[in-house]
């Protein structure tokens, strides 16, 4: 199969299915928007890989399976996502919004889109090649070519004989495997440094566009300022390896990057929707599955979600007095807690 073909089928699974997967949590088609369907369909996609992962871990199943298995529920989230777009008119709507709102040119905006263009190539062009890739490019490449999902070392070829329990619950790098087989058996390693960069710092952006609607609301041109200082801060934050924007620009495709640039701060924003405002755009359901979703990426993401979700709930129940919203946000936190109490009982 050419490149060519692979990439149109790189650019089907990391932008139009999690674009179609997010439509159908979007009920009123007066909040409809790419930009919200994209991150709920990252957010459930990546769930869903989290309890697929780890049901198919404990059967002992095969990789090839839990392929067929993400990729059809993949195709159905499209179909339906189309459906429930196409029945509500919700992308007419869509398009009528954006032609009121008529978008104007000024040069905060020129600049913003120019750099984040810019950052985007780089990560292509000069792809960083960091040590890490040792266990989560291996660890994909592995369960490739064994057909088994965390089953064999990537440093030794021989099964574990102890649980990673470190990378089980967060078991990102089997995502890079499915996908690579998804886009025509496309190599992890071409996946991981040309394809993910762009398509995962993008989803970053789409996050500070959301909070940059929220605190200039009436004001497009200071939105378009907040957008082009977030990228000259991501892009002169290399004075620390350990800093998030050098996480983005450097190493976005491993799983801590990806928690650290997109999830977490997707999950700040949801608890200010849900939380401390008394309305927001997003339905519950996204923070439950943006919960979920931060666990397939890192352990890190297990002990973070839930303590920053709580931190939310603390200031919620202080300033609304709402119980309804501290059961919801109780519920909500219970999937990385399980996973937490896991952690600890395979350590």
């Amino acid at each position: 199969m050419g490149l060519m073909i692979k990439m149109i089928l790189a650019a089907f699974w990391l932008l139009v299915v999690p674009a179609a997967a997010g439509a159908p949590f979007f009920q009123k088609k007066e909040i409809y928007s790419v930009r919200n369907c994209f991150l709920t369909g990252y957010a459930f996609l990546f769930a869903v890989m989290e309890v697929l992962t780890l049901l198919m871990i404990w059967l002992g199943l095969p990789l090839h399976i839990l392929t067929v298995c993400y990729g059809s529920l993949g195709i159905i989230m499209v179909w339906w996502g189309m459906w429930c777009l196409l029945k509500k008119d919700a992308i007419d709507a869509y398009m009528g919004r954006l032609k009121k709102g008529k978008i104007r040119l000024s040069i905060p905006m020129i600049l913003a889109l120019a750099l984040i263009l810019l950052q985007m190539y780089v990560v292509v062009r000069y792809a960083h090649m960091d040590a890490d890739d040792s266990f989560y490019v291996g660890t994909a490449v592995t369960d490739i070519h064994t057909d088994t999902i965390f089953s064999i070392s990537p440093y030794t070829g021989y099964a574990y004989t102890k649980i990673p329990s470190r990378y089980i619950l967060s078991p990102f790098p089997v995502f890079l495997a499915v996908v690579s087989q998804l886009c025509g058996e496309l190599h992890p390693a071409i996946m991981a440094h040309t394809v993910f960069p762009p398509v995962f710092l993008l989803t970053g952006y789409a996050v500070l566009w959301g909070y940059g609607k929220k605190w200039f609301q009436d004001n497009e041109k200071s939105r378009w300022i907040f957008m082009l200082l977030s990228a000259v801060v991501i892009w002169f934050s290399g004075y620390s390896v350990y800093s998030s924007g050098n996480f983005q620009m450097v190493r976005i495709w491993q799983g801590k990057a990806l928690l650290t640039g997109v999830f977490l701060p997707f999950l700040f924003f949801l608890c200010m929707e849900f939380l401390v405002d008394k309305k927001g755009e997003y339905p519950w359901i996204s923070l439950f599955l943006t919960e979920l979703a931060c666990c397939l990426l890192s352990s890190m993401g297990i002990i973070l979600a839930p303590v920053l979700t709580g931190i939310f709930l603390l200031i919620s129940l202080y300033k609304q007095r709402d119980l309804r919203r501290l059961l919801y946000g109780v519920i909500c936190c219970l999937p990385p807690v399980a996973l937490g109490c896991i952690y600890f009982f395979i350590q």
